[in-house]
């Protein structure tokens, strides 16, 4: 594998790592020193630098440790700073605060007020700080943060990192809690036990630090972080680099965002490695593969998890690397001991944390790099979209489509085929006149439509034809003005450029896994454009480099705006400019441009080629050119001057990022936009993003492969933060195995059924595909009913049920999905308070369950969890007729009773939404085989419902509405809420709102009471006002059990919102039992109502029914009989702790 012959590039980890030996290392302390002081502008404030030497003659370097929070510290090291004060106080954009200090007392502030269940308990009067010692051995100093419940108890130690000098080490240790399985069992035996313990809870190894610049160019500053990998440590995470597999195995991993189409560009293999877990797919290139290499995705967030390190503690390690730059791991590939932690340009800078479980951990994590505001309801729906949609008359066909078929569609999503001439924010004319009409019309039949922005701007304009947008970002008689010229500039960074010649950079060549470059200035590798399919072909003949001192310089080092391109397939791009979005004034005006769009009916972006995806010739690694100098995105720029620039590959993801950002900033600043909620999906970020936006994973193909690695992604992109998360449902490409093959394409309709019925309650649910350069002719469910009719002579006969079964099953998967809105709403909500997300790994919710890290592992990677308590299995692999599944933890579970109308019967006598009956438990710890073959869904219907296996778990508190054909505002539509049995104590809080409105969101949580920080010279530049005014209603749902009754509460916790045209006058509940214990006699159920003091409510409008046939008691509770805790609707006198309870007997 050969890389750049200019090291101002990416390198991949497996070669990075390699030369680590040779790298210069820092081995003891020379002296640590630590401050008393709380002054926040104490550098040493809860912190520790260390000046480290070295054998040889390498000098001094220093290392700051500062502790975060009592279980958060972060370490800093650049071997080229010569004093601690080089360090700034000044945060990256990816932390939720402009500065460190800042975060330190906000993140106080935050531990305090939250009410979040898995946030740290701190009460209100609590405190902490640190403490620093020098031990009786000369070579051993210890930093502790220590905590105060209160102002005058005696302080607590928490975490303890010792720092010893010859050999450097730093070690973490803290007090942990034995986990439950072994103190349990031992105190019922009278055997003195495991009790809680001080342990080690992260190590570095005893070479600490590795360090290796480069003589000529000095932004390289390749440093490694070496940390203890413990023998039974299981690792997770890791974002979007998730893989096939959750728990990892010994690889190396990229971080560095990049169009990886395919995932095929550098290693060339595709979605999968049979070891580990991205890189081989069955294909002609499988012989020249790394097995233990990890390719690189289109987003960078290196955050990982250590879990069972300590297997008889309760312990999770955390650990994330804050760089905008490339970021490798070395996962104990080198050496099974270690885990290397390494970044090639910037100050290395990583935060580790602790917790005692893994949503501890998440709430942790999410608290410095932010949580979410509120999204709008619909994004929850079902959408679609196609490269290839290019006329309104081709949109209008689509929707129409799904309106006859019933199944449900929110969300259009319009490519650069919408655009006019890949003219970014505007529109084909031609091809969808009356764009205000097609888009309202769209929205009026419950479709809203986004449509793709990239960052480009064409640069083919004149005065007689000019594109307005690009002419908002600069001066063209004042090209080089910092306060008009608002484009990203051509200067370029030239110490150690190799034979002083640009080169554009990339890894693009299928199986070779080399690095191959491209002459800018040779005008036959250019890449060639044309407007539109059939529109004439042209080549971009700009002047890179003029070597005639005569004539005018060329772009290339000019100062002039940077030339790029974009490719959109084949000969379909553009040329054109970049708008310089690391600056805020840049950002400001981007955000204007989406005036004319929104007020014309579009709902929501698509923020794609985010990276910024330039075509052949134009920079590296599909982005800038490395060497290029862009804007550092500083706080307080001054708008009027070019703010300080570094150079592109030490500022790799911010612009990407700051996309985001301006998108995002911009659209809540819009006229005609005023407390409406905005979203953008968007690809190819960084940490942080996830505060502006949803991500989706890139341009992947139509491979079981792909559908197996996309569960994989988005559980481990849910422990990172992301809400929002999903892939292109049933592949963007045709297979990629499969590219010999001759048009036409299409998904595979077994594939399609199984990622529709086994996605259908992740976050992000869109069904994606590409209808030009022959790659797919169709892709959408109800297309396959006639796929015999206009195919039949290229598909066997033998297949006509399974194509027939696609949309009759996809119809239900969906439906039933929409039935389930209100949980995917109720825990995307949630999120914003506990940072959980919405789609949960196993180990999130059962993390006690020892056994996934070994005898059950392999379940990991194909069940999810919506919330806590739907458990989805889905089928990820063809042929399939029964598939084993792994109940996790201790509670029961039942076979999923949730169903929606498939049988044309109206609506539900009982108003239990057409729900089965419950069949009876399983005990957790158990794995079983479940049938789930794709029926003949024609004429065998009732068979649909098990073609996923869906459990849920005892005591569940699941609401439940009727299907609609898209989620619109202001539509009635009643709610049930299934009560499960179960021996445990559980609650549901259900949150009501409009779904639309900024308003609705709690005022008190941190992301609107802290997090938005302007700059001085650009108050612009972030949501500074606080739009949240706690206008929705919490409505709280609890269950507890007596050997002889079971009690269901009632109440409002908060009540800002009048749910009134949301769910109606009525709280509908079906308390159910087990068939195989439900009374077959209607008398032997009992049930009564009261209030929190026992007394008897006695009230003509509460009622209820019990139905034999189906073992459910169906409740009616009027809303106006709940009682509200707090907030504007509050009742009146004291109203803490009350409730309105229904005790049923005889349904245990």
């Amino acid at each position: 594998m050969s890389i750049p012959t200019d090291p101002l590039n990416f390198i991949p980890a497996d070669i990075f790592f390699s030369s680590v030996p040779n790298f210069a290392r820092p081995n003891h302390v020379v002296k640590v020193e630590s401050s008393d002081s709380v002054d926040k502008t104490d550098p040493l404030r809860y912190a520790a630098h260390l000046t480290l030497g070295a054998t040889g003659r390498d000098q001094d370097t220093h290392c700051l440790v500062q502790f975060v929070t009592p279980q958060i510290w972060r370490i800093r090291y650049n071997p080229k700073f010569s004093s601690v004060s080089q360090y700034p106080d000044a945060n990256s954009r990816v932390i939720v605060m402009n500065s460190f200090a800042d975060l330190v007392d906000h993140l106080q502030d935050e531990f305090r007020d939250s009410e979040a269940w898995n946030s740290y308990p701190a009460g209100n009067k609590w405190s902490w700080k640190t403490t620093f010692e020098q031990t009786k051995d000369p070579d051993h100093w210890i930093l502790s943060s220590v905590e105060y419940e209160d102002g005058i108890s005696s302080p607590k130690v928490n975490t303890r990192l010792h720092i010893l000098g010859t050999p450097f080490r730093i070690i973490a240790t803290r007090v942990l809690q034995p986990m439950p399985s072994d103190s349990e069992v031992l105190k019922e035996l009278s055997v003195g036990g495991v009790s809680a313990a001080e342990q080690i809870v992260w190590q570095t190894t005893s070479q600490v630090f590795s360090y290796q610049g480069d003589p000529n160019i000095n932004v390289i500053n390749n440093v490694v972080m070496n940390v203890v990998k413990p023998p039974s440590g299981e690792y997770l995470g890791f974002g979007e680099q998730g893989g096939r597999t959750v728990l990892k195995k010994p690889t190396f991993m990229n971080y560095f965002c990049y169009d990886n189409y395919n995932y095929t560009k550098v290693y060339g293999q595709g979605a999968l490695d049979t070891r580990e877990p991205l890189c081989v797919l069955d294909v002609p290139f499988a012989p020249y593969i790394n097995p233990g290499s990890n390719q690189f995705r289109y987003h960078s967030t290196p955050f990982f998890l250590e879990m069972n390190a300590t297997p008889s503690y309760r312990n999770v390690t955390g650990l994330m690397v804050d760089n905008y730059s490339q970021v490798a791991f070395d996962l104990g590939r080198t050496n099974s001991k270690t885990i290397g932690v390494a970044t090639r340009f910037n100050t290395f800078d990583a935060y580790i944390m602790t917790a005692d479980d893994v949503p501890r951990m998440i709430w942790q994590y999410t608290s410095i790099v932010g949580r979410p505001k509120l999204k709008p309801r619909f994004v929850l729906g079902h959408h679609q979209g196609c490269y290839g949609y290019d006329s309104s008359a081709t949109v209008n066909g689509i929707v129409d489509g799904y309106q006859r078929s019933q199944i449900p569609l929110d969300g259009m999503h319009l490519d650069v085929d919408f655009q006019d001439r890949y003219r970014t924010f505007t529109v084909n004319g031609i091809n969808f006149p009356n764009v205000g009409d097609f888009l309202r019309n769209l929205k009026a039949r419950g479709v809203k439509s986004c449509t793709n922005i990239t960052p480009i701007m064409t640069l083919r304009e004149s005065d007689s034809d000019p594109y307005n947008a690009l002419r908002n970002f600069w001066d063209m008689k004042d090209k080089s003005n910092p306060a008009t010229n608002l484009l990203v500039g051509d200067r370029r960074y030239l110490d150690g450029l190799p034979n002083n010649k640009p080169l554009c950079w990339r890894y693009d060549t299928p199986g070779q896994m080399n690095a191959t470059s491209l002459n800018p200035d040779d005008l036959g590798e250019r890449p060639s454009f044309a407007d539109y399919i059939g529109a004439t072909i042209y080549r971009d003949n700009y002047v890179f480099i003029e070597p005639d001192p005569s004539k005018q310089q060329g772009n290339y080092n000019s100062g002039f705006p940077y030339h790029g391109g974009v490719s959109y397939g084949t000969n379909l791009g553009t040329p054109g400019y970049y708008p310089d979005l690391n600056r805020a004034v840049a950002r400001e005006k981007w955000g204007e441009q989406y005036q004319y769009l929104f007020d014309n009916g579009l709902e929501f972006v698509w923020q794609d080629m985010t990276t910024p995806a330039a075509g052949n010739c134009y920079g590296d690694m599909l982005g800038f050119p490395s060497r290029i100098l862009m804007s550092d995105d500083t706080y307080n720029q001054d708008p009027k001057k070019q703010t300080p620039t570094k150079t592109a590959i030490e500022l790799w993801g911010l612009y990407s990022y700051n996309l985001h950002k301006a998108t995002y900033h911009g659209l809540n600043k819009l006229k005609g936009r005023e407390n409406r909620r905005n979203f953008i999906i968007g690809r190819g970020s960084l940490t942080g993003m996830h505060r502006f936006a949803g991500l989706w994973t890139g341009d992947n193909g139509s491979s079981w492969d792909f559908w197996r690695i996309s569960l994989a992604q988005v559980l481990a992109l849910g422990y990172s933060g992301l809400t929002i998360a999903g892939v292109d449902m049933g592949g963007f490409t045709f297979d990629p195995a499969q590219s010999n093959v001759p048009p036409p394409h299409w998904c595979d309709p077994e594939l399609l059924i199984r990622w529709y019925s086994g996605a259908f309650l992740l976050p992000w649910y869109r069904n994606h595909y590409n209808q030009h350069f022959d790659t797919k002719v169709f892709q959408e469910p109800w297309q396959y009913t006639y796929a015999f009719e206009k195919f039949g002579n290229l598909i066997p006969s033998n297949l006509y049920s399974l194509y027939m079964s696609v949309e009759p099953i996809c119809r239900y998967y969906v439906q039933l999905r929409y039935s389930l809105i209100q949980v995917l709403y109720d825990t995307m909500f949630a999120n914003l308070i506990n940072g959980l997300p919405i789609a949960r790994a196993m180990l999130v919710t059962d993390p006690d369950d020892t056994s996934l890290f070994n005898a059950n592992d392999d379940y990991i990677d194909n069940q999810y969890l919506l919330g806590y308590n739907i458990l989805v299995c889905p089928v990820i692999n063809p042929g399939i007729s029964n598939r084993d599944i792994y109940l996790p933890g201790s509670d029961m579970w039942y076979p999923s009773n949730l169903r929606v109308n498939i049988g044309g019967l109206g609506n539900d006598p009982v108003g239990l939404k057409h729900a089965a009956q419950l069949e009876k438990p399983v005990s957790g710890g158990t794995t079983l085989s479940f049938g789930c073959s794709i029926p003949d869904a024609v004429n065998n219907a009732s068979q649909i419902a098990y073609v996923t296996p869906i459990y849920i778990r005892a005591g569940a508190i699941i609401p439940q509405i009727d299907v609609r054909q898209s989620i619109n505002e202001n539509d009635q539509n009643s709610v049930c809420i299934h009560v499960y049995p179960g021996i445990k104590d559980t609650s549901y809080s259900m949150y009501l709102d409009d779904g639309v409105s900024r308003d609705s969101a709690p005022a008190d949580l941190p992301q609107y009471k802290h997090r938005e920080q302007p700059d001085v010279h650009n108050p612009n530049d972030a949501d500074s006002t606080n739009e949240a005014k706690s206008k929705y209603r919490e409505v709280k749902i609890s269950q507890s059990h007596a050997p002889s009754y079971r009690l269901i509460t009632l109440s409002h916790p908060w009540d800002g919102y009048d749910a009134s045209s949301n769910i109606g006058s009525i709280y509908y509940l079906g308390i159910w039992a087990s068939k195989s214990t439900a009374p077959t006699d209607a008398h032997q159920v009992s049930f009564s109502f009261q209030d929190q003091d026992e007394k008897a409510i006695s009230d003509s409008t509460l009622i209820g029914s019990y139905d034999a046939t189906r073992g459910v008691l169906s409740v009616s509770v009027p809303v106006a009989l709940v009682p509200s805790l707090a907030g504007p609707n509050t009742s009146s006198g004291s109203s803490a702790g009350k409730y309105i309870a229904v005790k049923v007997a005889g349904l245990n």
